[in-house]
């Protein structure tokens, strides 16, 4: 499978992870990086703002935030904000980051801008929907 085709895929599940979060009749950023098969350090990533990027009122940069869960998510292969992780520079510890790895590839999704179990929920949706859609398996 192409890093194209990978991103293409990735595209529609944060399209997936939109429709949850509005059904969920809530707003915010989600992301999505996978680990191409066969490969160690070249992540690709997208990401999709659902009507709102930034919570000013209460100070949030939901960009950033989701970032962090992903990123959290990737390095420690598990999902994020596990209060036994000694969080490194960089991570702030927040539930939402989901991780997976499915048919030798390694999924990080994210979401920010709701209850940390909402992000998640969004979160595990999309790699729900990925792992749905064998097309992409290569």
């Amino acid at each position: 499978m192409s890093n194209d085709e990978l991103r293409e895929h990735l595209v529609k599940a944060l399209e997936e992870m939109k429709k949850k979060a509005l059904d969920m009749k809530i707003q915010g950023v989600g992301v999505a990086a996978i680990l191409n098969k066969d490969e160690s350090v070249d992540w690709i990533g997208e990401m999709k703002v659902v009507e709102t990027a930034f919570n000013f009122k209460e100070g949030w940069n939901l960009i950033a935030i989701a970032w962090s869960k992903c990123g959290e998510a990737m390095a420690t292969g598990a999902d994020s904000g596990d209060p036994e992780h000694e969080k490194i520079l960089g991570e702030c510890g927040f539930v939402g980051g989901a991780y997976e790895e499915y048919e030798g590839y390694k999924m990080a999704f994210a979401f920010s801008g709701a209850l940390s179990e909402k992000d998640l929920e969004v979160a595990k949706h999309g790699i729900a929907f990925m792992k749905n859609d064998p097309s992409w398996i290569g």
